[in-house]
């Protein structure tokens, strides 16, 4: 229900900037706006699988920041480019690993751990640049942000490859219910032999993995690995799971709904820039349409809960009706 209704939102949405701008359905700037939403959508799958399992991640924007500035260092100090791309994957990797150990095997709270490493990482950041931002990594990696393959830009390209496999998961192996029974009832999956601990740490490590490749893609866009990077990815990709209809308490979500949600996020942004809104007013929008995602999630619990009721009680008027109908064949 949710996703049908954001998705009509969606649309409504788009025809409301089409009308107020001319530029907004060009050919160009839809091209932007699916750049824009790349990196958030490439973050935004592990993300929703954690919250889909009943956990979360906060600190995306700082380990793709902390793994952007890694990156740089090596490059400024002529590791060269491969390896300079491998430190930089594995440094986001690695904050997952270490995310997903104290969450998922010593049992921390999500919320504080991944709170503790939105603000550690990125003073990490800080403490290793000292405020220089490095730039002018090479036409090669410039490339993975800004390169096009039949005319499509190469980060549109990596969301959507992540987006299949994601779905894959998702919707055609075990893993998608476990997640979801995870979130949903995890004694109860424990019980069942799901791996309660594996998958929510492997999460992590995906999380920290993707955050790493959105921080390389944005680096090689901007050519330049500054400590600003990655400011408000947390919110925009968390607007973006729970408009999509995700449960912020875990066991019930699509993954199509989140492509929808980070969609609204980018079409959002996008248009209030095209009709000269203040780019402060953006940040109101968003959190105005995380509020709403909230309340629309509050919305389907309770509806969720009236059908159960209406069910259980139509579950006893059905066994009467069984009985006098047996009572009146035998007279």
């Amino acid at each position: 229900m949710q996703k049908r209704g954001l998705f009509f939102a969606l649309v409504i949405l788009i025809v409301f900037f089409w009308a107020s701008s001319d530029r907004f359905m060009t050919a160009s700037n839809i091209t932007v706006i699916l750049q824009q939403v790349a990196v958030d959508g490439l973050v935004a799958i592990p993300g929703a699988m954690l919250i889909l399992s009943g956990y979360v991640d906060l600190s995306v924007g700082s380990v793709a920041v902390l793994s952007a500035v890694v990156f740089g260092e090596a490059m400024a100090g002529h590791f060269g480019l491969v390896p300079s791309l491998v430190l930089g994957i594995a440094t986001g990797t690695a904050w997952g690993v270490f995310n997903g150990w104290l969450i998922a095997y010593l049992g921390f709270s999500p919320i504080i751990v991944t709170l503790g490493g939105l603000a550690g990482a990125r003073g990490m950041s800080q403490l290793i640049t000292k405020g220089f931002t490095q730039f002018g990594f090479g036409d090669v990696f410039a490339l993975l942000g800004n390169g096009k393959v039949v005319s499509i830009p190469v980060p549109v390209w990596i969301y959507a490859i992540a987006f299949l496999i994601g779905a894959h998961i998702w919707y055609q192996t075990p893993y998608g219910r476990h997640m979801a029974a995870i979130g949903g009832a995890r004694d109860a999956a424990k019980a069942l032999g799901i791996k309660v601990k594996a998958i929510p740490f492997w999460l992590y490590v995906a999380s920290g993995f993707a955050s790493a490749i959105g921080g390389l893609i944005v680096t090689s866009e901007l050519d330049g690995a500054s400590v600003s990077l990655g400011l408000g990815m947390e919110l925009d990709v968390l607007t973006g799971i729970l408009l999509g209809g995700v449960a912020f308490t875990g066991g019930r979500g699509s993954l199509f709904g989140v492509l929808f949600g980070i969609v609204f996020i980018g079409a959002l942004n996008n248009g209030l820039i095209q009709i000269n809104v203040s780019p402060y007013f953006q940040q109101v929008a968003v959190g105005i349409a995380l509020v709403l995602a909230a309340g629309l999630d509050i919305l389907h619990q309770r509806l969720d809960r009236i059908r159960f009721h209406e069910e259980d009680l139509a579950a006893p008027a059905a066994v009467l009706g069984e009985i006098a109908a047996t009572e009146e064949a035998a007279e």
